[in-house]
């Protein structure tokens, strides 16, 4: 009968381990059944305002909402729009028109491909006050 010495057993688990690894660290993307697959999606998103001081107000804005393209690993789930966050940071303004940067906060796994449009002008006004009137 056949039989394997201690050593020779060694070797075939060595083996099976290092056919293993191989597979994992050439596959990172995808594994070997393709659960794991890259995405490519693009949401439209309402902008909202952040920061905004309070004797000011928003008169106008260029854009009420953006296109967001991401790139994500999908693990059996697909991003939802409510997970994408587009906003303006109004913290440094001043009384006129002012051109912001549109910022997006992504879920973890998530990569930002880019925002369409990439920036906004928004409108600011000082408040009036009841006592000015």
């Amino acid at each position: 009968m056949f039989s394997l010495t201690e050593n020779q057993k060694k070797l075939i688990l060595a083996f099976f381990i290092a056919v293993l690894l191989w597979g994992y660290a050439s596959n990172q993307t995808a594994n070997f059944l393709n659960y794991v697959e890259e995405q490519a999606a693009s949401f439209l998103v309402d902008v909202e305002t952040k920061n905004l001081p309070q004797k000011y107000e928003i008169k106008s804005k260029s854009v009420e909402r953006a296109v967001v393209r991401i790139d994500y690993i999908s693990y059996f789930t697909k991003i939802n729009k409510s997970e994408i966050k587009a906003y303006i940071d109004l913290q440094q303004v001043e009384p006129g028109d002012n051109m912001k940067i549109i910022e997006v906060d992504l879920p973890a796994s998530a990569k930002l491909l880019g925002v369409d449009p990439g920036y906004m002008i928004v409108n600011i006004a000082k408040k009036i006050e009841e006592k000015d009137k």
